[in-house]
Formats: C-alpha cells, sequence, structure tokens
C-alpha cells in the first residue's frame, strides 16, 4: 500500500487535474490482466470538493454524510454517554445509595463542570431540553453536597428510556465504508468525497478543528486506506490544513511546482519549506515522546498497527516529489531548481535535503494542466504529449522514485529526464514488478 498526496501551495495551479490523471496512468499501469478497483482518488478538500461532479460519478454517500454519522458519533452520542454517567450517579447519590466520596461519582462531578457543550444539539434529543438545564446549573452546583439542587431536573429524565435510545444512536453512529466509496468502471479506479462543501455548515468547521472528532475521520480513512494498493490525496490549497496529522501515514508527497512567474515559484518554495519544518518538528516531538493531542493520539494508533521501528523509518523517510507546471521552457525549470537550491542553502538544508526532493515530472513545454470545472478535466489517453508525462509520473510512484533524479543531480541530467519519451519496455517491466509484489 503506498498513498501520495498531490500538494499546491494555492488553487487553480491544476492539483486537482493532475490528481486524477495521475490515477488514471497509474490504473492503467497496474492493469495487465490483473484485479480492478486497486486505486482510490481521494478528495480531500472540504471546502470545495470538485472531483466527483468532473468524473460524473455521485456515490451514495459523501464526507458530508460521514461528518455528520461522525458527528453523532462523537458529539451526540458520546457526549450523551457522559451525561447517561453524570444522571445515574448524581441520582444515586441524592437518593442516598453511593457517599460524596465514591470515586466515580467524583470523577463524573468534574465531567460535569468541564463538558464542552458547544456542539450538543439539545433539540436533537428526547431529553435535550432537561441536560441542557441541568448544565446550566453548573455555577450554582459548585461541589457535591450542591447535587440536589438537580433533583427537579432529574425527575425529568427517564434514565431506561434514556439508555435505550443512547444504544439505537451507537448503532446507528458507525460508518459503513462501502456507502461512501463509488468505482467508475469506465476508467477501472475508485473516487471517495464529496460533491457539497462540508466546511460549509457552521457545525463541521467546529468539529473540524476537535482532536476527538479528528481522530475519528482518520480511523476511518485508515479503514479506506487499507483496501487499495494505491491512494492518491487531492488536498486542498496550501495542504491538509487543520488535518496535519494524516501527513503521518502518507508515503510520497508531489508538490505541483508553479513556474508561471517569480511569486507563484516562491510560493511552490515555500509550500515545500512548510512541510519539510513540519516533518522535522514532529520527527523531534515524536523522538523526545513530546507528541500531544491528535498527534499522539494517530501515532500510538500507527504504532500498534505498523510496530514503533517501521513508523519511525516511516516518519524519517517521507518522499519529496517535485511536478513542474506552467513552465513555457527549459530555462523556467533551471531557474526554479537554483531558486530552490539556493533557498534550502540559506536554511542550512540543501545537504539533507538535495538528495530526498525527486523530480518527478512535469507537463510538456508550451502545455498547461489547466483547471477548468469540467467535463475536460480527465484528459488521459485524449492528449499523447500529456498522457506520456502522466505515465511518467505513474512510473515513478511504482519505482518509490528510484527512478527520478533528484535535486542533488545537474540540470543537464534533471532536463534530460523530464523531457524522454515514454520506453514502454520500462512501464511494462515497473507494471510486471507491481504485479508481483502483490502476489
Amino acid at each position: 500500500m503506498s498513498i501520495i498526496s498531490v500538494v499546491g501551495p494555492k488553487g487553480g495551479i491544476g492539483k486537482t487535474t493532475l490528481s486524477i490523471n495521475a490515477t488514471a496512468a497509474l490504473t492503467r499501469a497496474l492493469s495487465s490482466g490483473k484485479l480492478n478497483n486497486r486505486i482510490c482518488l481521494l478528495d480531500l478538500d472540504l471546502r470545495l470538493p470538485t472531483i466527483t461532479s468532473l468524473l460524473d460519478s455521485h456515490p451514495s454517500k459523501t464526507f458530508y454524510d460521514l461528518f455528520e454519522c461522525l458527528g453523532k458519533k462523537t458529539y451526540q452520542t458520546d457526549f450523551l454517554k457522559i451525561v447517561y454517567q453524570l444522571a445515574t450517579h448524581f441520582q444515586a447519590y441524592i437518593d442516598g445509595k453511593i457517599p460524596a466520596r465514591n470515586e466515580k461519582l467524583i470523577e463524573v462531578f468534574h465531567h460535569y463542570h468541564v463538558m464542552n457543550t458547544d456542539l450538543f444539539l439539545a433539540s436533537e434529543f428526547k431529553f435535550g431540553n432537561a441536560i441542557h438545564e441541568m448544565l446550566m446549573k453548573r455555577g450554582e452546583v459548585k461541589n457535591i453536597s450542591q447535587l440536589k439542587k438537580l433533583q427537579p431536573i432529574l425527575k425529568k429524565i427517564d434514565l431506561d428510556e434514556f439508555k435505550r435510545i443512547l444504544e439505537e444512536m451507537n448503532e446507528a453512529a458507525r460508518p459503513v465504508m462501502e456507502e461512501y466509496i463509488s468505482y467508475i468502471e469506465e476508467y477501472g479506479f475508485s473516487i471517495l468525497g464529496g460533491e457539497v462543501p462540508i466546511l460549509g455548515k457552521r457545525a463541521h468547521r467546529k468539529r473540524i478543528n476537535e482532536p476527538e472528532f479528528l481522530l475519528r475521520f482518520l480511523e476511518f480513512l485508515d479503514t479506506v486506506f487499507q483496501q487499495f494498493e494505491h491512494v492518491i490525496v487531492d488536498t486542498p490549497a496550501g495542504g491538509v490544513n487543520h488535518m496535519s496529522s494524516l501527513m503521518n501515514v502518507i508515503d510520497q508527497v508531489l508538490f505541483v511546482f508553479d513556474l508561471s512567474n517569480n511569486i507563484a515559484i516562491n510560493g511552490s518554495i515555500d509550500a515545500v519549506h512548510t512541510f519539510i519544518d513540519y516533518y522535522e518538528e514532529f520527527q523531534a516531538d515524536y523522538a523526545k515522546g513530546q507528541l500531544t493531542g491528535l498527534d499522539r493520539a494517530h501515532v500510538k494508533r500507527l504504532i500498534a498497527q505498523k510496530g514503533k521501528g517501521d513508523l519511525y523509518h516511516s516518519i524519517k523517510n517521507k518522499k519529496l516529489g517535485l511536478v513542474f507546471n506552467r513552465c513555457q521552457s527549459n530555462q523556467e525549470i533551471v531557474k526554479a531548481l537554483q531558486m530552490l537550491r539556493e533557498y534550502l542553502d540559506t536554511l542550512d538544508k540543501y545537504h539533507q535535503y538535495k538528495t530526498r526532493i525527486q523530480i518527478v515530472g512535469m507537463v510538456p513545454n508550451n502545455k498547461v494542466i489547466n483547471i477548468t470545472n469540467n467535463k475536460k478535466s480527465l484528459f488521459y489517453n485524449m492528449d499523447i504529449g500529456l498522457s506520456e508525462r502522466m505515465d511518467q509520473i505513474a512510473k515513478a510512484i511504482l519505482s518509490e522514485n528510484t527512478i527520478c533524479p533528484t535535486l542533488a543531480d545537474d540540470d543537464k541530467t534533471i532536463i534530460s529526464y523530464l523531457n524522454k519519451i515514454k520506453k514502454p519496455m520500462l512501464l511494462d517491466k515497473l507494471t510486471r514488478m507491481a504485479g508481483s509484489s502483490t502476489n
């Protein structure tokens, strides 16, 4: 299994179009009479998802539905589980069944005062109004002995009915992965994403910054990753933004390097620098045992899956690839490479990363990968020149970038690699290698 993330510093530079066509090229490279549905294209742009519409494929459920489902699990079901414990122990204390020094009572009383109620939708639960009223009394109930003030409110809550409803909600809040994946037989790959802007809903904008919710989202994505040999992730502009922890499971980052002008080049360089900084900080915190919050929870789960040694190796060996776009001449590529080398040298990082940054591919000179939001975004097999460049990217992915030059190579070597025409024998060899590795 390999996970490849396509990243760009801003919108409109061909990131989504590149993701779609690289997926098509990779699918072709693997379609040698073997099993279909080995590749998934994941649209992780939660603000403006476009892939399902561009490919005219409409899954029965999208990320919007997933967020609704996980929201119920995280902020309704899990929240209500705690409330049920509160009400049960508070009532037991009021009835004289447990003493004030009861450890569980002390624990739930602490939860009572620190619970975040912002995302609890009282109107969606039968006893929601009573729960809301009970939480509003927190300022008056400052110690356990004052819990008797809640007796009139607790009488409005039927704990048996509460438990029955909670069990039903818990069962309904489990997403079924297959409902969110759409296999496109015409293209031979699956897609996962949405058509509705997920973050257009206020509750979802709040949830996406909650570590517990994000961890559930990442757990769902991990079940998807396990089903495919390759997953290509189309990210929002600037990377994954609030979901930086997802980058811990990504094997290769492909930066769409925009060469349209100096400002664009500097933005692309800055995107590379941002990811380097993130990985270095994460690696340092991991080595020192100082990870916190979502990063810590996510890594614990990955250690359980991969083992500590494999995880550390993965963190240290992330592949950083460049895909040049919007160039008119080879000289523009030479200029961009020199700017990147000088920038990294200024940061004293050039020698450390010169062989880790691979040159993966480019579109042909005088051609531009164009994002048009129309049905022509899948150009693979329709434009020979562009298709050959996508094959070059597919070859790089299958070889784990071993066939690519690096930033340490001279410009002549890099330009020669970028401009060479597809060699069918090499593609066939890599396809056979990929096929044998799965048997």
